[in-house]
């Protein structure tokens, strides 16, 4: 800390700081083998995966919404040249659990997009409930994009059915992203990475390493 603070080295971008980049792209995947996330997250592997520090937990649902909703307005537009993309944004629908972070609901505030609170069960969202209202909203025109699956729910450390609710939105080519702020951490032993089942599903990932890794939030 005292290193970094000494240099006050700006690194939003590559061009900015080159070291610093390259140095944020290693640490994000030591990060990511710590917490044995599939290789497909990680930079090293090749492909489209890879790591990038936020400055909160919920910067990085607010990021992953925009990702998916450029991605669904460009496929949208595919399919339907004749539509303008405000159209398709005023069609665009997200989702989370009624347990999930306030900074999912102000992540589709920011984003200008609708984004519906499901039913939890037992504190949880499971994936027919997931699927039910994914379909209701088919029925009436509207273009699922985005779910977030809670890892860790602020009000009673809850996990959401990732195992249920990824294959749904993998059907239905919905940008699953899975919130792990708080419980993220505990994933780096071994006993507690049945909690994670299904994180292949899942598009992007963030957890907060301050909660429990004694790393500065700043």
């Amino acid at each position: 800390d005292m290193l970094s603070g000494a240099i006050a080295c700006i690194g939003f971008t590559w061009i900015a700081s080159p070291a610093c980049t390259e140095l944020e792209v290693a640490m994000m995947d030591w990060l990511g083998k710590m917490i044995d996330l599939p290789s497909e997250f990680l930079a090293c592997s090749g492909g489209k995966g890879g790591g990038v520090i936020q400055g909160t937990a919920s910067e990085s649902t607010l990021v992953a919404l925009l990702g998916a909703k450029a991605k669904k307005v460009k496929e949208v537009q595919a399919q339907h040249p004749e539509w303008d993309e405000h159209t398709i944004i005023g069609k665009l629908v997200g989702y989370c659990s009624d347990q999930a972070h306030s900074s999912v609901e102000r992540a589709g505030l920011l984003g200008g997009v609708k984004l519906r609170s499901v039913p939890s069960e037992k504190s949880r969202l499971r994936g027919d409930a997931l699927e039910k209202a994914i379909e209701q909203d088919l029925e009436d025109g509207l273009i699922p994009f985005y779910a977030v699956v809670t890892l860790g729910t602020t009000n009673s450390c809850a996990f959401d059915r990732l195992d249920e609710c990824g294959p749904v939105g993998n059907k239905h080519k919905v940008w699953v992203h899975v919130d792990a702020a708080y419980a993220g951490s505990a994933f780096i032993c071994p006993e507690y990475r049945h909690l994670m089942k299904g994180i292949e599903t899942a598009d992007s990932f963030n957890f907060n390493p301050h909660k429990w890794m004694l790393v500065n939030f700043d």
